[in-house]
C-alpha cells in the first residue's frame, strides 16, 4: 500500500460529502460576479461616470480594496471588475479554501475517523490529497464559470481567461496555506485560526504595498492577493505574474507533505501543553469553565483583530497624502480630509463587526459542540441546571464579542491618532464601535435562538453572516434595492464617525438581541438533547 492508497475514492467521498456547501460556494461567488457585469455596465454610461468612478478607486478605501489601480485612466468595463472585484473574491475564496482543507485533514484526525480509515486501507497522504484535490476542483470551476460569464459579456477572452485563472490559482495558494498549517497545529479551530492571519497578513502587506505608490510596489509582490492583478487584465495584459502562483502552490506543497511525515496522526508539530491534573481555585464555575475552554480563541482573534484595526487606523494619515497629491480625487470627495478620514475608518470599523460577529457565533456554536460530544449530557447530568450552563456560555460568547469590537475600535483610534497627532479619534472610535455594537451581538443572538428550538437550522446563521457581508460590500456596487439592504446586519444602524448616531434603532436592535437570548434559554430549557 502507498502513501496515495484510497485517494480517488476518497474524492468521490468528499465530493458527495461536501456537494450542497461546495455549490452554495460556486454559486455565490459566480453569480455575484455574473450580476455584477451588467450591473456596472448600466450604472456607468458615459465615460465621465466612469473615470468619476475610477477616482473613487484612487482613495484609501478604493486602494485597500481595490488594489493596484491598473486602467484607471481608460476605466471602461473590464478594469472596472477587476479593480472592484478581485479583492472581495479573493478573501471569499481564502474563506472557502481553508475551511475545506481543514475540514476534510485536521479535523477528521481530531473526531478519530482518520484514524479509524488509516488503520485499514487508507494511505498516509490520501486524506490531504483529497482535500487538496476537491478544493483545486472547485477552485477551477469557479475561476473556469467566472471567465466564462465575461466572454458571455462580450469581454476580451484573453483578458477574461487570465483574470478567471488568476482567481482559481489563487483560491489555490489559500489551500496550501492551510494545508502547512494543519501540519503545524494540533486542532481544527487552531489551524483555522493560524490560516487566517496568514491570508491577513498576506493581504496587509499587499495594501502597503499598493497604497505606497500607484501600480504598487516591490513589496505587494510579495503577497498573493497581489499576482492576479499585476498580470494586468484588461489593461495590457502579461501572463508571467500567474506563473508565481504555481511556484508558490509547488513549493507550500512540497512543505506540507514534508511536515506531514514528520508527525504523528493526531498529533501537530506544536504539541498542546497538558493540563494540569487538579483544577485551579480559578476555575470553579460554569462562566469559568466556558471561559477558559475558550481562552485561547478570545486571545487570539483579539489580538488579531487589534493588530488590524491598528495597521489600517495607521494608514490613515494616507488619505490627506493622497488628496493632497490628487485635485481631481479632492474635488470628487471634498477637500475636509477630517470627514475623509472618517468615511475610511468608518469602513475599516464594518470589517471590525463582521470578524467580532463571526466570534460571536462561533463562540455560541460550541455549546453544540460540546451537545454532539456528549460532554453536555455529563455536565447536565450533575447539579448544574440547563439554565446556568448555557446561560453561562451565552454570557462568555456576548462578553467576547464586545470585547472584540471594542478593541478593534480602539486599534482602529490608537493607529489614526498616532499618525495624525490627535488623540481624539481614539474616543471617536470607541464610540462608533459601541454604537454599531448590536450588529455585532445579532449573529450571536441568532445562532443561540436556534440553538435554543431548531438547531437543524443552525446553518441560516451563516448565511445571513455571508448574505450581509456580501450586500455590505458589494450592495452599492451592483444597485442593490433598499430593501434588500436593509437586510444586512451591518446596514440597520447608522455608522459613526462618518454618520451621526441615532438612539432609537440602537436602542429597538439591542432589545432584539436581548429578547433572542432569553427566548433560547427558554428553548433549550426544554427541548431534548442531542448525543453523539
Amino acid at each position: 500500500m502507498s502513501a496515495f492508497t484510497g485517494t480517488g475514492t476518497l474524492v468521490r467521498f468528499v465530493l458527495r460529502r461536501d456537494r450542497v456547501r461546495l455549490s452554495v460556494w460556486i454559486l455565490a461567488l459566480v453569480g455575484t460576479v455574473a450580476a455584477t457585469i451588467p450591473a456596472l455596465d448600466e450604472m456607468f454610461t458615459t465615460e465621465a461616470e466612469r473615470q468619476g468612478r475610477a477616482a473613487l478607486m484612487e482613495s484609501p478605501t478604493g486602494v485597500v480594496f481595490g488594489g493596484p489601480g491598473y486602467g484607471l485612466a481608460d476605466y471602461t468595463l473590464g478594469p472596472m471588475l477587476v479593480n472592484e472585484l478581485t479583492m472581495s473574491l479573493f478573501i471569499a475564496l481564502a474563506i472557502m479554501n481553508i475551511l475545506h482543507v481543514v475540514r476534510h485533514t485536521r479535523a477528521e484526525e481530531e473526531s478519530g475517523r482518520a484514524e479509524l480509515l488509516r488503520s485499514s486501507v487508507l494511505g498516509s497522504s490520501a486524506q490531504t490529497s483529497a482535500a487538496l484535490l476537491t478544493i483545486a476542483l472547485a477552485d477551477l470551476v469557479i475561476g473556469g464559470l467566472i471567465s466564462l460569464s465575461m466572454i458571455a459579456y462580450d469581454l476580451p477572452v484573453h483578458d477574461s481567461l487570465a483574470y478567471g485563472s488568476g482567481l482559481g490559482a489563487g483560491g489555490l495558494a489559500f489551500a496550501a496555506v492551510a494545508a502547512v498549517c494543519t501540519q503545524v497545529a494540533e486542532h481544527a479551530r487552531t489551524a483555522s485560526g493560524l490560516a487566517f492571519l496568514v491570508v491577513g497578513v498576506f493581504f496587509f502587506v499587499r495594501v502597503v504595498g499598493d497604497m505606497a505608490e500607484p501600480g504598487g510596489t516591490v513589496l505587494s509582490w510579495f503577497s498573493p492577493f497581489s499576482w492576479t492583478q499585476q498580470a494586468r487584465p484588461f489593461d495590457d495584459l502579461r501572463w508571467w505574474p500567474l506563473a508565481l502562483y504555481a511556484g508558490f502552490v509547488l513549493v507550500v506543497f512540497v512543505l506540507a507533505y514534508v511536515l506531514a511525515g514528520r508527525r504523528d496522526l493526531g498529533a501537530g508539530l506544536i504539541a498542546a501543553r497538558h493540563g494540569p491534573a487538579h483544577a485551579g481555585t480559578g476555575l470553579r464555575g460554569m462562566f469559568a469553565l466556558h471561559l477558559f475552554q475558550q481562552r485561547g480563541a478570545i486571545i487570539t482573534w483579539t489580538v488579531a483583530v487589534f493588530v488590524f484595526a491598528l495597521a489600517f487606523g495607521s494608514l490613515a494619515t494616507e488619505v490627506e497624502g493622497m488628496v493632497e497629491s490628487n485635485p481631481d480625487l479632492a474635488v470628487i470627495l471634498g477637500d475636509d480630509t477630517d470627514d475623509l478620514v472618517a468615511g475610511f475608518l468608518g469602513t475599516m470599523m464594518t470589517y471590525v463587526l463582521m470578524a467580532a460577529g463571526s466570534y460571536g457565533a462561533l463562540s455560541v456554536l460550541r455549546a453544540w459542540g460540546e451537545e454532539n460530544a456528549g460532554r453536555a449530557e455529563l455536565v447536565l447530568s450533575t447539579a448544574v441546571s440547563r439554565i446556568r450552563w448555557f446561560g453561562t456560555a451565552l454570557f462568555v460568547a456576548t462578553l467576547s464579542t464586545l470585547l472584540i469590537t471594542l478593541v478593534g475600535g480602539l486599534g482602529l483610534g490608537v493607529g489614526a491618532a498616532t499618525v495624525l497627532e490627535s488623540a481624539g479619534w481614539i474616543g471617536r472610535m470607541l464610540a462608533a464601535s459601541l454604537a454599531q455594537m448590536p450588529a455585532a451581538l445579532v449573529f450571536g443572538a441568532l445562532a443561540a435562538l436556534l440553538l435554543g428550538f431548531l438547531p437543524r437550522f443552525l446553518p441560516l446563521v451563516w448565511a445571513w453572516l455571508g448574505y450581509s457581508v456580501l450586500v455590505t460590500m458589494f450592495g452599492a456596487l451592483v444597485g442593490v434595492p433598499d430593501v434588500m439592504l436593509d437586510l444586512s446586519a451591518f446596514e440597520i444602524l447608522a455608522q459613526p464617525p462618518m454618520e451621526d448616531f441615532e438612539a432609537a434603532p440602537f436602542l429597538i436592535y439591542l432589545a432584539a438581541v436581548l429578547a433572542a437570548g432569553a427566548l433560547s434559554l427558554v428553548g433549550f430549557r426544554h427541548r431534548d438533547l442531542v448525543t453523539a
